[in-house]
């Protein structure tokens, strides 16, 4: 009986540990004007920072010239968080000409690639393991 207890005890224990999720705050700044929405995007790997699956995390808020901060909770782990501030509310990053954005965007680290392309996955990466604060400045 008392096997069966420690069991249940431990497994308890180890689904706390592994379930838990912690606070994530980022602040957004440099947002050009209260038009539109910001899509952020929390990505879990490379593939999803790459665009080419969705994001863990994925999420659109108001937006609001100047700068906002927001708290969510999320699993512990490593991110790297993609952002594009949609000021026509068409759910994309508009390009121009060459592909050079006409909408403001960052990403985590505040990392870029060549000519603000975006940066490889591993330069952006947060980690996520207790009570985490990230700041993104966005550019055009």
């Amino acid at each position: 009986m008392k096997k069966i207890l420690f069991t249940c005890l431990l497994l308890l224990f180890a689904f706390n540990v592994y379930a838990q999720t912690v606070p994530f705050t980022f602040t957004i700044e440099n947002i050009g004007s209260d038009k539109g929405n910001l899509l952020v995007g929390i990505c879990a790997n490379a593939e999803e920072f790459a665009e080419r699956e969705p994001c863990k995390y994925s999420f659109s808020m108001p937006a609001k010239k100047g700068t906002i901060t927001q708290q969510i909770n999320i699993d512990k782990g490593k991110y790297g968080i993609i952002v594009y501030h949609d000021e026509n509310g068409n759910n994309r990053l508009d390009m121009a000409m060459f592909g050079k954005p006409t909408e403001r965007y960052g990403f985590s680290n505040n990392k870029y690639g060549a000519f603000g392309s975006k940066p490889p996955f591993e330069e952006a990466l947060v980690n996520v393991d207790g009570n985490t604060n990230v700041t993104i400045k966005l550019r055009k």
